[in-house]
């Protein structure tokens, strides 16, 4: 039955408009969720009306979210009716009130979700991408900033030319100057969505510039401006979007390129590290 529910989500029919796609990603990702959601709170978490919600879900034959709850539960695919242990004891203390146990159990579903993204396609074009290109640019924005310069600084003892680019100069230049083939362009943006990302992402494409974009569920428009599409769960937290997820994924990245690199990341390392003894950077 599941498989049904993801066929009928993924079709065109179901992904018209903004809301349609943000609803049929939601609920593409989230099936093993559907069974505590709502109507009222899947719109809550996407910040759409309930009756945006019911209106999809009655395109999609079901006469409310109910509806499609019981076809899932009629398939044996979906775990969420088979939780046990631990899980069991994070949902007695949601209901108990007890805000980390939620949160907590949160970064767990995400992190397990991990997995599926390392084994999907776009994940080996991505680490294929970040190791074949001349140039590797990274570019983020607002509170996501400050991980996509981690990420750059991280990548750059892995192989050369790699630079995070802010865009002050107001052109992306460096980036779209064209004096160089074989660019790549990784652009890490989730909700709210930055202004500069989706035209930065369809102007690197136009100059021939490969664009790899790491976003969320919540990205309407993610796979039509980037080459590579890459998605990560949301944040559905009360309080702030949290990092750990996208962190753990980053540091995939990279431990995935360190071993596909092998001794040319060993022999990198060994040179900034004497180049970094030599300008006093660090306690001997």
């Amino acid at each position: 039955m599941a498989q049904r529910i993801l066929k009928l989500v993924q079709s065109v029919a179901l992904r018209r408009s903004k809301s349609d796609k943000l609803i049929a990603n939601y609920i593409e990702r989230n099936l093993a969720e559907i069974p505590f959601e709502t109507a009222r709170s899947i719109a809550t978490r996407l910040e759409l009306s309930p009756m945006t919600v019911g209106r999809y879900l009655r395109r999609m034959g079901f006469d409310g979210l109910d509806q499609l709850k019981h076809e899932l539960r009629r398939g044996s695919s979906n775990p969420a009716w088979q939780v046990k242990g631990p899980v069991d004891r994070f949902r007695e203390d949601i209901r108990e009130g007890k805000l980390l146990a939620g949160l907590i159990q949160q970064q767990i579903d995400n992190l397990g979700r991990i997995y599926e993204l390392t084994a999907a396609p776009e994940w080996q074009q991505t680490i294929d991408a970040l190791v074949s290109a001349s140039e590797v640019y990274v570019a983020a924005y607002q509170n996501v900033r400050g991980i996509a310069q981690y990420f750059a600084s991280q990548l750059s003892y892995t192989r050369s030319r790699v630079q995070f680019v802010d865009g002050l100069n107001g052109t992306y230049s460096e980036l779209l100057d064209g004096s160089v083939e074989g660019r790549v362009l990784f652009l890490h943006d989730v909700r709210r969505f930055a202004a500069k990302a989706r035209p930065l992402a369809m102007e690197a494409r136009r100059m021939g510039v490969k664009v790899v974009l790491l976003t969320d569920e919540f990205c309407p428009w993610g796979p039509e401006v980037s080459d590579i599409c890459l998605v990560v769960p949301g944040s559905h937290g009360p309080l702030w979007d949290g990092s750990a997820t996208i962190i753990a994924v980053m540091d995939l990245m990279l431990s995935n390129i360190i071993v596909l690199l092998g001794d040319e990341v060993g022999e990198r390392v060994d040179l900034l590290t004497r180049l970094q003894n030599t300008f006093g950077d660090f306690e001997s």
